[in-house]
């Protein structure tokens, strides 16, 4: 539920008072990242905020990419106040960048990730992040191969297993 869940992390920051949220983006070949980025869109819908292509930098899963999309986010003007990375690495480095800059976190920007990987809750502040629960994935995962069922394969609805918000540390109300 890649998709639904980053609506929901959007809308999140948006409860916030978060109106500039921007999105790093992963590697394009990534379907996964492909529906986080659809996900952000939705938030930004939902939540009565204007979609702009400045608010989005293009990542590639890494954490370098992640410090070189926060020093492009944070030269804007007015600069986010919020930072939605497809994954915690780029998450992190978005960090680096803020902390590195005299950037406190979460009160002048907040940052949130994807996939809540022990990363998220070494680095300080702790990284709000999007938890997949990779076990059970991959339990479900191999039941469907194991069966050999094929029509398990195409039941979308019924092999979800759905992830979740783990709110931290790094995320709070937008600046006044």
């Amino acid at each position: 539920n890649d998709r639904e869940v980053c609506a929901e992390m959007t809308r999140y920051l948006a409860k916030l008072g978060h109106t500039r949220i921007a999105f790093i983006t992963g590697d394009p070949e990534h379907l996964a990242v492909g529906n986080r980025f659809l996900g952000y869109q939705d938030g930004l819908a939902a939540s009565g905020l204007e979609f702009s292509e400045e608010l989005v930098a293009a990542g590639n899963n890494s954490f370098d990419s992640g410090q070189v999309c926060a020093e492009k986010l944070r030269e804007q003007k007015p600069r986010p106040t919020a930072i939605f990375a497809a994954n915690d690495d780029m998450a992190a480095g978005a960090l680096r960048v803020a902390t590195r800059a005299g950037i406190r976190v979460p009160g002048e920007l907040s940052i949130a990730g994807f996939d809540d990987i022990p990363l998220a809750r070494q680095v300080e502040p702790a990284l709000t992040s999007i938890r997949q629960p990779l076990v059970r994935m991959a339990e479900r995962a191999a039941k469907m191969l194991l069966s050999g069922d094929e029509d398990l394969a195409t039941d979308d609805a019924g092999n979800c297993v759905p992830a979740a918000i783990h709110i931290r540390e790094s995320t709070g109300p937008a600046p006044k």
